[in-house]
């Protein structure tokens, strides 16, 4: 039988991975894991058929909410947010629940695996030291050929490494781009937050210290930034002191979760999102609405509109965006909350933070890392990644690393990806799951878990308290995968300039190192070790207190203009809109994996299991369709087919279809279920090279005359109309209407 250890023992003992003599000699070294039998004897601080919970960090977004997690008898049963957290203070979204079975799905790789030919599925075993051997060969080989493609879900530290191994062989730095990052307009962001205020953090919002907050399309609830801190304050924003209640205003051509919260929703026209920020900045300034420091700042930065060509772009009332103008610039304390940049261009970012300016930017934060020696994450725009994209194609590239993305299943055909990986000599995936990129690998070294592996994340957006999450192995490794981060380090011993850029022994020791930089916090003590200990029983590190933050002062003195969007395809060839969205469960592909997520039903239309074609009851009247019958969706970039589901809180000139299905691997729960909406979208990028320029694709909808045999979910029905459209509750109770 195994060795048996106590916890205590477990967390002092060396680091993973060691390579063969060969080619990494002097490598060998104590290993930070080693195999239980659970449980002949418990770990001394667990009793048989009693609890424990470790604290540690969610990664099934980049979010980085602290979890605490339930082990019984060596397995983890549970998990539920860590009530200590600053970020989300207990509370965990659906994703975050159905992180057990990411960590015990039956198709998690055993260990690394090469292909015979790219494509083939036809995988042979290997041995840690065979592909730690095959990894280094390549690497070494590559020299500043080397690129690396990654995701921001990754932990700092090996964000860090990454980084370090890149500068060490003078190769570019690595591109952190995924769907979410796009869709969520993470590039878009930062920019607007340099422009605007000298700090390209991500941005986060007080909802409840607001009296009064204008969505432009945001689905803050649903799929934002922080959806679960979003959620913690919207209860605030709702039951103020005095018994006042926030007011909420949604813009957007389709109802999402936070659109049925709100008090107001305007199915706006997909893409005019800028331009009615613009207008609504251009009506404080020109009737001087508010205090005279507002409209001061109004006059500033407000760029030149005209009132009715905006209403008749937008669809709101010119009545309307002056009403809206007057509330927002009266109220004490109002925020407005940008579009993602799936929805509009990337100024339109920098237009709807104006109005925060003129505001005060009271209750407007931007993240801060409270170490120099953390890494936090900084998403690449989509016109490095086509860049990238490019250096593969022209031979540039000799070996791509791929982590905690896929982009074979997330960039449309239209971008080249597959012809550029063609000219890419060698690939390696460090996927958990084959996903449809580790297909077109040569070597997979299957990363382990969040569950099972250790790394710290730094919070963004904070909401103003920096906070790091602590992530630590909860339970001991299901199958024998490695920690990239780990394998890092070991292949970099090999190569000199590398191993003076990453010197630590293992990857906890580099953790170590960087929170033993932090400053004095909330859970106290002193002395490295003590320090480190409390850092991972609390889940993470954040202040004593949280700090008195001043909103951000804008640097800009210049107005921002906003374009009128450009729509690709032809009006007459393709007469609707197409709105694609993040699902609220699947995200943006990576929750397919897990059963929970798949059979939960999606909480605007119930359906589960599927991708559907939203249509208005109008449109589906005209094109002569019923609920589930398939109809296909056609763009000027391709095509694909998916039954109706005939939603009322929608416009009738569009047509959304959530993310997050279509897949052709990434495992048996995910594997040839629904369609991939990216099929429909094309290459090109917004003018800035932000984003993708995927919300102003036209398309046309034609019926197939076949039927889905069985029935999809129900919606209740609206009965409230707003120009054909069905609105959201209207509270006419709001001051200053």
């Amino acid at each position: 039988m195994p060795k048996q250890m106590s916890r205590r023992a477990f967390l002092k003992v060396g680091a993973t991975s060691a390579a063969t003599a060969a080619v990494l000699s002097g490598c060998e070294f104590p290993r930070r894991w080693v195999t239980l039998e659970p449980y002949v004897r418990p770990p001394e601080e667990q009793l048989a058929g009693e609890a424990t919970w470790y604290a540690s960090a969610c990664r099934q977004c980049p979010a980085g909410c602290g979890i605490i997690v339930r082990i019984m008898n060596g397995r983890a049963l549970k998990i539920e947010g860590n009530p200590e957290h600053p970020l989300n203070r207990g509370k965990l979204c659906a994703r975050g629940q159905a992180g057990l079975q990411l960590l015990y799905n039956p198709d998690r790789l055993p260990g690394p695996l090469q292909q015979a030919q790219r494509g083939s599925r036809d995988f042979r075993p290997l041995s840690w030291n065979e592909g730690l051997n095959a990894l280094y060969e390549q690497v070494q080989s590559a020299g500043n050929s080397l690129a690396i493609w990654g995701g921001l879900s990754m932990p700092g530290h090996l964000v860090d490494a990454f980084k370090r191994l890149a500068a060490a062989l003078n190769a570019p730095a690595p591109v952190l781009w995924d769907v979410y990052a796009g869709m969520s307009g993470y590039d878009a962001l930062s920019r607007a937050g340099r422009d605007l205020f000298g700090n390209d953090g991500l941005p986060a919002y007080d909802l409840s210290g607001a009296d009064i907050v204008i969505s432009f399309g945001a689905n803050f609830l649903g799929t934002g930034l922080s959806a679960v801190r979003y959620g913690v304050a919207f209860g605030g924003f709702r039951g103020q002191a005095l018994g006042k209640r926030g007011y909420l205003v949604q813009l957007e051509p389709r109802q999402s979760i936070t659109a049925a919260k709100a008090d107001r929703w305007w199915p706006i026209k997909p893409g005019t999102q800028g331009l009615v920020a613009q207008a609504l900045a251009r009506i404080i300034a020109d009737q001087a609405f508010g205090p005279a420091d507002r409209v001061a700042r109004a006059k500033t930065l407000a760029g030149s509109v005209d009132l009715n060509a905006v209403a008749a772009a937008s669809d709101i009332p010119a009545d309307e965006l002056v009403r809206l103008a007057r509330i927002f610039a009266n109220a004490e304390r109002p925020l407005a909350i940008p579009p993602a940049t799936s929805l509009a261009e990337p100024d339109a970012v920098a237009a709807v933070q104006v109005l925060n300016v003129i505001g005060g930017a009271d209750g407007l934060t931007l993240s801060t890392s409270p170490s120099a020696g953390l890494v936090r994450p900084l998403a690449s725009s989509f016109a490095d990644v086509k860049a990238l994209i490019e250096r593969m194609r022209g031979g540039q590239v000799k070996l791509l690393l791929v982590h905690g993305v896929n982009p074979l299943y997330e960039m449309p055909d239209k971008v080249g990806l597959a012809d550029a990986l063609s000219k890419v000599p060698f690939i390696v995936s460090f996927a958990p799951i084959v996903d449809e990129t580790a297909v077109e690998a040569d070597l997979i070294l299957p990363d382990r878990t969040y569950l099972e592996s250790w790394g710290y994340q730094v919070v963004a957006p904070d909401f103003g308290t920096p906070a790091v999450s602590s992530q630590q192995p909860v339970v001991t490794p299901v199958v024998d995968a490695r920690s990239t981060a780990d394998v890092i380090l070991t292949v970099a011993r090999g190569i000199p300039d590398a191993a003076k850029a990453l010197p630590w022994p293992d990857e906890v020791t580099m953790i170590k190192e960087a929170i033993g930089q932090l400053p004095p916090g909330a859970a106290g003590g002193s002395g490295a070790e003590v320090l480190w200990a409390r850092f991972l029983q609390h889940g993470g590190w954040w202040p004593a207190t949280a700090p008195v933050v001043a909103p951000p002062a804008a640097t800009a003195n210049a107005a921002v203009q906003v374009a009128s969007p450009q729509f690709q395809g032809d009006a007459s060839t393709y007469p609707y809109f197409l709105h694609l969205y993040v699902s609220d469960l699947l995200s943006d592909g990576r929750g397919a994996s897990q059963p929970w997520l798949q059979g939960s039903p999606d909480p605007m239309t119930t359906i589960a299991w599927q991708t559907w074609v939203e249509l208005h009851p109008d449109t589906a009247a005209k094109l002569g369709v019923k609920e589930a019958d398939i109809v296909t969706v056609t763009s000027p970039y391709g095509e694909m087919e998916g039954p109706v589901y005939i939603l009322p809180v929608i416009r009738p000139d569009t047509v959304a279809i959530p993310l997050g299905q279509g897949h052709t691997d990434w495992g048996r729960f995910a594997r040839n279920r629904g369609a991939n909406p990216l099929v429909l979208v094309g290459a090109q990028a917004d003018a800035a090279g932000s984003a993708p320029a995927w919300a102003t694709i036209r398309v046309s909808v034609t019926r197939t005359g076949k039927r889905l045999p069985t029935p999809l979910g129900r919606l209740a029905k609206f009965e409230s109309q707003v120009g054909g459209v069905t609105a959201g509750f209207i509270n006419e109770a709001f001051p200053g209407q």
